[in-house]
């Protein structure tokens, strides 16, 4: 019996037109996707949100289960779709918009997009965002595709382990896309781009990564702590994607979404650290940027995770200590933080800036 392989599947992204309404304009089977190369085996298992039931209703047939009382709702859950890998230059802008759903692009070559979170209440459905649809080819048959509409991120997590060795010590990601359907048996004939993969394309390989890119821009209640050492770097995203609004079925016709941001830090316990243990009960403001430019040159490949509030556009991201830092790593006291994104004021809680040579229309 004939065998599927799993490292033969094929994950693509394409971000629907906003000409008109994007929660309307799906892409086609025939579509050009933009093939993300650097996902992780098996990672991609879809959740179609389907809720299988039973009625529990009077029957002269007796206590157990009956075929004509089975119900399969298959209509009234968001669809999910895990995923995890490495973070890829060509692809890196989809996912990091898909999470934060606002983005202006420069108008031309490098294509620097200044990303934040949306503000205010959002309405995908009346254009607000940006939505994606996505496919797997999988490769048994031609008509055995998977396509995903109206589709963005629930969680992201982009993980720098700089002190660990081969893989692990590129930047990461994992996390969750969620859509608002899923259509099984689809012939994807489109031509895909993006096909030749490039390992010119890391983070964390060749680029330099750190916090002592400017003045005092890893701060907590105002003491500089840019010239610690930081062991490892973690944001997390989270935006808790729920159905906005149903149409008949049960289908979503719009998303709500309550987004939270977190950054975990991981430094050395010494003289100048310590004071940090009182910052958490205190509850100290922290200010954090990370990135691998360090002149500021916007250029290809660099891009920085801001939350501070000065900048441009405005910032108003205050981190707070979410629980006691100490910790213990071999032999040595540690800190990790775990800090919590807030806004302050007016501005954006975090503004990210990313720069590649491609055009996504942003």
């Amino acid at each position: 019996m004939a065998k599927t392989l799993s490292k033969g599947e094929i994950f693509g992204l394409l971000q629907q037109s906003k000409i008109s309404n994007h929660w309307d304009a799906v892409a086609a089977a025939n579509a050009a996707f933009t093939t993300v190369q650097w996902i992780n085996t098996g990672s991609l298992l879809p959740d179609p949100g389907v809720t299988v039931d039973q009625f529990n209703v009077t029957s002269q047939y007796g206590l157990h289960k009956e075929a004509d009382r089975f119900f399969i709702d298959k209509t009234s859950g968001l669809v999910k779709l895990p995923f995890s890998g490495t973070c890829d230059k060509t692809t890196m802008a989809a996912f990091l918009v898909a999470a934060f759903q606002k983005c202006t692009e420069a108008a031309a070559t490098p294509f620097n997009k200044e990303i934040q979170p949306l503000l205010g209440v959002p309405s995908w459905a009346d254009n607000e965002g940006y939505l994606f649809s996505a496919a797997l080819k999988q490769g048994a048959s031609a008509d055995d595709g998977v396509k995903f509409h109206n589709g963005l991120i629930d969680t992201l997590n982009l993980i720098w382990e700089v002190e660990s060795s081969g893989i692990a010590r590129l930047v990461n990601m994992n996390g969750v896309w969620v859509f608002s359907d899923k259509l099984d048996e689809q012939t994807l004939s489109g031509t895909w781009t993006n096909g030749t993969p490039a390992q010119t394309g890391f983070f964390n390989n060749t680029d330099l990564w750190g916090v002592t890119f400017g003045t005092a821009l890893f701060t907590i209640d105002g003491v500089d702590y840019s010239a610690e050492c930081v062991r490892r770097f973690e944001l997390q995203i989270n935006n808790n994607v729920r159905k906005g609004c149903v149409s008949t079925g049960g289908k979503a016709s719009n998303y709500i979404w309550t987004p939270g941001y977190k950054i975990l830090m991981t430094i050395d316990h010494n003289s100048v650290t310590e004071k940090i243990h009182k910052d958490f009960v205190d509850g100290a403001d922290v200010k954090v940027q990370w990135s691998n430019d360090s002149a500021s040159a916007l250029t290809d490949g660099k891009w920085t995770v801001i939350m501070a509030t000065t900048g441009s556009p405005a910032q108003g991201g205050i981190g707070k200590l979410m629980s006691a830092p100490k910790a213990h790593q071999d032999e040595y006291i540690t800190l990790n933080l775990d800090i919590e994104v807030q806004r302050a004021g007016t501005g954006y809680p975090l503004n990210v800036q990313f720069c590649d040579t491609i055009d996504w229309a942003f």
